[in-house]
């Protein structure tokens, strides 16, 4: 049995980006990625002199792709339909 390949949505070329970059590789809205910041499904730091810059860590939405691409296959496999959490039904 061949191991998975590992899905990359982006090449560690940068270690962070903005939200709305991030919003845009996940073709979700801005409002979602912030969501999934404050759930912790995303990983984020604040920057800045007064740390009101949010970036989203480039290896975090690699994984919360992967985990939804593996989360999909299962309910695939299972007959379920639910929705990501943060993407449409």
């Amino acid at each position: 049995m061949t191991q998975p390949r590992e899905i990359r949505v982006i090449e560690q070329k940068k270690l962070l980006v903005s939200v709305r970059k991030a919003a845009q590789i996940l073709d979700v809205s801005e409002r979602v990625v912030y969501d999934l910041c404050y759930s912790e499904e995303l990983e984020s730091v604040k920057i800045g002199p007064k740390k009101w810059i949010r970036r989203i860590t480039c290896e975090s939405l690699n994984e919360y792709v992967e985990n939804a691409v593996r989360e999909s296959r299962i309910d695939h496999e299972h007959g379920s339909q639910t929705p990501l959490k943060g993407g449409a039904p």
